[in-house]
């Protein structure tokens, strides 16, 4: 399986794209960063983006779906920065 989808949990544009990779009957795995937090800067390495859906397939990658994404705050992914003193 080539096609490897980036979601969590309560993104609408996350559901959106699933639902349309499923209704075209495309194989993808997927990670899920609800579930799987620590798998956050994965996305972030490859993307610098902290937005979701992303979709990486071989050595491309996209953010979003259809123009539209969530940010990793909204989806309580992200993490205040630690001050160093």
């Amino acid at each position: 399986m080539s096609l490897t989808v980036y979601i969590a949990e309560g993104c609408p544009h996350c559901a959106a794209l699933l639902a349309d990779l499923a209704k075209r009957r495309v194989p993808f795995a997927v990670v899920n960063l609800s579930m799987t937090p620590e798998r956050v800067a994965e996305v972030v390495a490859v993307t610098w983006e902290r937005r979701l859906p992303v979709t990486i397939d071989h050595e491309r990658c996209s953010v979003g779906f259809q123009g539209r994404s969530t940010s990793f705050a909204e989806l309580g992914l992200a993490r205040p920065a630690r001050r160093v003193r």
